[in-house]
């Protein structure tokens, strides 16, 4: 009889062993969050037990509390917290043991608010012998009564369900962590954007660009570098420059600037903090000097004496100083992949020069060369990542693949043939892992205007603007009606300053007109993010178009020749023939 007994108890142990085994199986396949899981966990406990309210604490150690994760039949309870040694999970948490109790409500160590809890109890969590929380369920009913072996068939299910829940709190913490890096690179990757200006002082000259970093940050980096009229630049200039800059009231030389193209040695967060200290020292160089080979001198001495502790102790770099006056290109090159000069005519060269790595020896050895542009010409500017891009294969697209890819597409319009270069990079690439950011700069030499001007964001500065145009129009065939002219440009105008540079004052208007016998092109760009074209343009037919601000674009399309905009939406090309 005897011997029956203990295996039936021995039977009844397995079953209870087994039934716990199954109840952590339903709390492992929860996703590993946290709140999810706990939930899980106290269900299932609350089930074995056959109770009808429970919570699960967690111990916050910088606190020395204890804090309700989860809860049933007690909501409110909710975040609520115990400190460590006090009540019945204070208890248990602060000594590392168990605790039943059969009246519960009679214990001085009773927190509780329900004076209908007959049984209780309360098992710690516990981690490679760690209390992490604790685990309490309760019953209400007189005839339910917890024994010991309750006890510990819910230590049995604790002890495997601390392992389940530690996971998930470390996976929650990994996540927040995660979130909270993301978030920072998120506002680095927004500065080191806004770091990047692309807007060209210099009506005569397009740039596009394009930026793709390997990681959220990176150490890539190009701009363009702005002059102020008044600067030491203009001692360089003609009387004759000089009075057509002061009647076109820039703040900024229309007809020189600097442009820059670098990669600082690694990439992430580092290798972007230094990008922003070196674009800073270039911009301030570019400010204060003409010659790129002076800046560059002056740029390598700088940063070993900001990085010479670091491990990102150097950057190849490209400067460049353009001259509208006479279409020179100046450059120096600081270990940086040469630029591709793509002439009108199809050919295509490497703007070589000698020079090490900003950073990496004392002595730069920068040289300094010039080419002059034609109209038609074009500059293509990179990182290494470009002609370092890797196929599935192993195989890097280098450089002679990349003449090739120029040589073809070199007859598209400027934006088409970037996005093309990028279309064809991502061909050859595919969806192989790529080792470094790559960052492109297209500058091509457009027509030789009949008139540039750059306005900041002014409307008072319209009037000038439209005069200004009117005058080099004077004896245009197609200008029949100055009346109509006028009406479309202070429409565009008025939507570069108010919609496209948004009323921002450190913004600028760029205008250019370009005069043929029986045809005249006029371009408004401003410095703004610009617009979905489609969408706008779409609404033409809208009976309400006229009532609406900022549709005036219809009333130009109906009055102009043509009316065009480039791919980003900034630039409005009016055209105007004569019939």
């Amino acid at each position: 009889m005897e011997s029956a007994k203990k295996d039936v108890r021995g039977s009844s142990e397995r079953a209870a062993r087994n039934d716990e085994f199954y109840r952590i199986g339903q709390v492992l396949a929860t996703p590993l969050d946290l709140g999810m899981r706990l939930d899980r966990v106290l269900e299932q406990a609350i089930d074995l037990l056959q109770a009808d309210r429970g919570s699960i604490m967690l111990l916050d150690e910088d606190l020395e509390e204890l804090v309700v994760r989860a809860s049933r039949g007690l909501q409110a309870w909710r975040e609520f917290r115990v400190p460590l040694g006090e009540g019945i999970a204070g208890w248990v948490a602060e000594h590392g043991e168990p605790l039943i109790l059969h009246d519960a409500v009679s214990d001085e160590r009773f927190r509780g608010v329900n004076p209908n809890i007959k049984s209780a109890l309360a098992v710690p969590l516990r981690v490679e012998g760690k209390v992490i929380g604790v685990l309490n369920v309760s019953t209400t009913l007189e005839e339910k009564r917890y024994d010991y072996l309750d006890m510990e068939h819910l230590i049995s299910f604790a002890d495997m369900a601390a392992a389940a829940i530690e996971n998930a709190r470390l996976y929650d913490a990994l996540k927040r962590e995660q979130d909270h890096l993301k978030r920072e690179l998120l506002m680095a990757s927004r500065v080191q954007r806004s770091i990047i200006s692309t807007h060209v002082p210099c009506a005569s000259i397009r740039m596009v660009s394009r930026l793709m970093p390997a990681s959220e940050v990176g150490g890539d980096f190009f701009s363009v570098i702005t002059l102020s009229r008044d600067s030491r630049f203009c001692f360089y200039c003609s009387s004759e420059v000089q009075d057509r800059c002061q009647n076109l009231r820039s703040e900024y030389c229309p007809d020189k600037f600097g442009v820059m193209i670098g990669d600082v040695a690694n990439k992430g967060m580092p290798a972007a903090l230094i990008m922003s200290v070196l674009t800073t020292l270039l911009y301030e160089l570019g400010r204060h000097h003409i010659s790129p080979r002076t800046i560059l001198n002056q740029a390598n001495t700088a940063f070993r004496r900001f990085f010479s502790e670091s491990q990102y102790g150097f950057a190849t770099l490209f400067y460049a100083f353009y001259d509208n006056t006479d279409n020179t290109f100046t450059y120096s090159k600081a270990g940086h992949e040469p630029p591709l000069l793509l002439r009108s005519g199809g050919s295509v060269e490497f703007l070589e020069g000698e020079g090490f790595p900003v950073g990496l020896m004392e002595d730069g050895e920068y040289q300094e060369k010039t080419v002059r542009l034609e109209r038609g010409d074009r500059v293509l500017l990179y990182t290494d990542g470009l002609t370092g891009a890797l196929n599935s294969k192993g195989e890097v697209l280098g450089r002679k693949r990349l003449v090739e890819l120029v040589r073809t597409h070199v007859r598209e319009d400027i934006e088409s043939f970037l996005d093309t270069l990028a279309d064809e990079i991502m061909l050859f690439t595919g969806d192989a892992p790529q080792p470094d950011d790559v960052a492109v700069m297209v500058l091509e030499l457009e027509d030789l205007f009949d008139l540039t001007m750059t306005v900041g964001t002014d409307v008072r500065q319209i009037r000038y603007v439209i005069n200004s145009v009117l005058e080099t129009l004077r004896g245009f065939e197609g200008l029949k009606d100055p009346v109509t002219l006028r009406l479309c440009l202070e429409e565009l105008l008025h939507n570069a300053m108010e919609h496209g540079n948004r009323c921002d004052l450190s913004k600028k208007v760029y205008i250019t007109v370009k005069a043929e016998p029986r045809k005249v092109v006029i371009r408004v760009r401003d410095e703004g993010e610009g617009f979905d074209v489609n969408s706008v343009m779409a609404t033409e037919n809208d009976p309400t178009i006229l009532s609406e601000r900022g549709r005036g674009l219809t009333i130009v399309k109906h009055y102009a020749s043509e009316l065009r905009f480039n791919r980003e939406g900034n630039e409005a090309v009016l055209v105007f023939t004569a019939d």
